[in-house]
């Protein structure tokens, strides 16, 4: 993993040349093409450096960071609960805005089913950071190889966000918002402990998917991995051992996740909510007798 000092030079290199590229973008293809076309095409010319001066205003490169991550998922049998995009928040219920995070975007994943997860969170880890460059890729292409337009135009000034997005989310680095998606992917092919951990997660989350907790083996829990006590999977094992123990009728393995769970200073409202309905005896779940 780079260090952060590290990350952070090479992010704000990658950002002041896509500032460059932008600035040749608009000089060469929006103020030469402009001044070079019919006059018809003028107004076109400028409204498409006005658009994408707009579409720049609402991060697209990040939206298509987060769009490749969701078509890569969906090649690979994931579902998406929720789509972050700086404070807008996708979900089923809704969109809604919620309080600004650290990382610009962010895209929840469930699968299908628990099988080869190893492979589907790579593939779809790595589509988040493929699709920019690909966009980027083809996008300079035809405006080297087909005659300027003003659309054509329009689409190449997002292309250095697009780009510097793409090169440094493949940067590994491990950041105040959780790993970076070159971070993930190493530790993919290292498959560190967090790693493990996340990938019992999500093994458990897809059988949950089509099955119950009779379907999970006991050891994808039991097994896993020390990580972190702020790492999400921790916190996600955790939950996930308190729903087994209270399926299965372990009472004092159900009550020790719990007050584990509790303990976590880095529960959410909603996760504080339903932790405390679990502590009402009248909600509560009575376990059976074994």
């Amino acid at each position: 993993m780079l260090r952060r000092r590290v990350y952070g030079a090479v992010s704000v290199f990658l950002f002041l040349c896509a500032l460059a590229g932008l600035a040749l973008i608009v000089l060469f293809s929006g103020v030469i093409g402009a001044l070079t076309a019919p006059d018809g095409d003028v107004v076109g010319y400028g409204c498409a450096l006005g658009g994408a001066a707009l579409c720049l205003f609402f991060s697209p490169d990040v939206i298509l960071h987060e769009g490749g991550h969701i078509l890569a998922g969906l090649c690979t049998g994931m579902r998406f609960p929720v789509v972050r995009i700086g404070r807008m928040e996708i979900s089923r219920s809704g969109v809604r805005l919620c309080s600004a995070a650290d990382a610009a975007g962010e895209t929840g994943i469930v699968p299908h089913g628990g099988g080869n997860m190893r492979a589907r969170l790579f593939v779809t880890t790595l589509g988040g950071a493929l699709f920019p460059l690909l966009y980027g890729t083809v996008v300079l292409a035809l405006l080297c190889t087909l005659p300027l337009s003003p659309i054509l135009l329009f689409f190449a000034l997002l292309v250095p966000f697009s780009l510097c997005n793409g090169l440094t989310a493949l940067l590994p680095a491990e950041l105040a918002a959780g790993r970076t998606d070159g971070g993930v992917l190493l530790g993919i092919l290292r498959m560190d402990a967090d790693t493990d951990a996340s990938i019992r997660v999500l093994t458990a989350q897809g059988i949950l998917y089509r099955g119950s907790y009779a379907d999970i083996p006991r050891a994808l829990l039991d097994d896993a991995p020390v990580v972190r006590e702020d790492s999400r999977a921790f916190k996600a094992l955790l939950f996930l051992r308190y729903e087994y123990c209270k399926f299965h009728g372990n009472a004092d393995g159900a009550e020790r996740a719990y007050q584990r769970l509790c303990s976590l200073d880095s529960l959410t409202e909603e996760e504080r909510g339903f932790l405390q309905k679990e502590k009402n005896p009248v909600q509560k779940t009575e376990f059976p007798d074994v």
